[in-house]
């Protein structure tokens, strides 16, 4: 009986072994691994075991129709996945994507659209796919926030700055790549990273000259330059200049945008702060009695803003300045011109008096060409210390009109 029932177990044993084997042969052509988020698990279709691409892509596309998203996405997965070189892969690959989009994996969706544009550019659905990936980097734009552990957590324009940098890295020459290029500009301009927005914004003119984000791009230009100069803890005011040049070129090249009102709004903010800062200088130095330095800044502001309000107020404080002190008090320059004789006899005498100090000189006496020296006459000191007489603290009386002072008692 022992020998038997040992017989019997020797027999169980590998046909439970051979049973295995036999399943795990059958399920290897429905076995693919993961391209994807989760690499470490095969991709296995437990719906349709048998098929070929068409058929199964036909059942996807089946799942798809009747609400099944879940089950279609498998299917999806494992066509693309495991028939990569078959004329369904790439449709397989693209509508795998639209259903991850719709149930709400934007992350998962992008990735998979990615996927098919550097696997497939070739395919017919290259444009909707780029189209798709833009919608999800707006969503991002515009505020969505970025998930940790499946936690919504907080929003970032850095995860919209590097998900449009990957769409232009893929289709560059895309017929949306244009207003990637100016979107990407827009998420550097929110996450605070001014020049880099203005050099993406630039890149849309010199790169895509012909397309339509021209116009918005040569506005934000101005714009960014524009919150730079007036926005900014300095005084700014180079930006200032830098946003009007660029709002200029704007209502010249674009005369039909709509954005040509607030245009020339914001250019008349602009004046009215720099010529605001300007008089806040010169009034500076006005109330520091520095009244050259003063009269410098209120010209400044009558000869460059002469139809805003603190120009007048420049003017009067001006003209007070010049009947208080007089104008020649304020003129800026050379107190005391000289002639254009008397300037070239002091140079020329300058000169020959210079080279008679240089070691090598060969010439004529410093005497001989500025002529004899006399010495200052030194000042005569009173013999005796009673001669000196104290200041009077009081003014002497006025004397009548021909009368003569009398000598002093000695």
């Amino acid at each position: 009986m022992s020998s038997r029932g040992d017989q019997i177990r020797f027999f169980r044993v590998p046909a439970r072994g051979l049973l295995f084997s036999v399943l795990a042969m059958s399920a290897l052509p429905l076995l693919a691994q993961s391209e994807g988020l989760v690499k470490s698990k095969p991709i296995q279709n437990d719906f349709f075991p048998t098929g070929e691409s068409a058929e199964q892509l036909a059942n996807a596309d089946a799942l798809a129709d009747s609400g099944d998203t879940d089950k279609a996405i498998t299917v999806y997965r494992f066509v693309a996945r495991n028939y990569p070189g078959s004329k369904e892969a790439p449709k397989a690959q693209f509508r795998l994507a639209k259903q991850l989009n719709q149930k709400g994996d934007a992350e998962g969706s992008f990735k998979e659209y990615q996927t098919l544009l550097q696997r497939y550019p070739q395919t017919p659905d290259f444009e909707e796919a780029v189209s798709d990936q833009i919608e999800i980097a707006n969503a991002f734009l515009k505020g969505k926030k970025v998930k940790f552990l499946g936690i919504p957590m907080v929003p970032s324009m850095e995860r919209a700055e590097e998900m449009y940098t990957a769409i232009l890295k893929v289709s560059p020459y895309s017929k949306l790549a244009p207003v990637i290029q100016f979107n990407l500009g827009l998420a550097m301009e929110k996450g605070g990273k001014a020049q880099e927005a203005i050099a993406a914004y630039q890149k849309v003119m010199d790169k895509y000259p012909n397309s339509s984000a021209c116009a918005a791009a040569q506005y934000q230009i101005g714009y960014v330059y524009q919150r730079l100069g007036m926005e900014g803890k300095s005084q700014d005011l180079s930006a200032l200049k830098e946003s009007q040049n660029n709002y200029q070129d704007f209502l010249l090249q674009y005369p039909n945008s709509e954005k040509i009102q607030q245009a020339g709004e914001n250019m008349k903010t602009m004046v009215n702060k720099e010529s605001a800062d300007t008089l806040r200088i010169a009034r500076f130095y006005d109330f520091n009695k520095d009244f050259k330095a003063a009269s410098l800044y209120y010209n400044d502001v009558i000869r460059r803003f002469p139809q805003t309000p603190d120009a007048s107020a420049a003017k009067t404080r001006l003209d007070e300045l010049k009947a208080l002190y007089g104008e020649d008090s304020l003129r800026v320059g050379q107190e005391r011109p000289e002639n254009g004789e008397r300037l070239a006899e002091k140079k020329r005498l300058e000169a020959q008096v210079e080279n008679t100090a240089l070691a090598n000189y060969n010439g004529p006496s410093r005497k001989d060409i500025v002529g004899e020296e006399k010495a200052l006459p030194q000042p005569k000191m009173k013999g005796n210390v009673k001669d000196a007489q104290p200041i009077p603290l009081d003014e002497p009386p006025a004397q009548p009109p021909g009368q003569k002072t009398a000598p002093a008692q000695q």
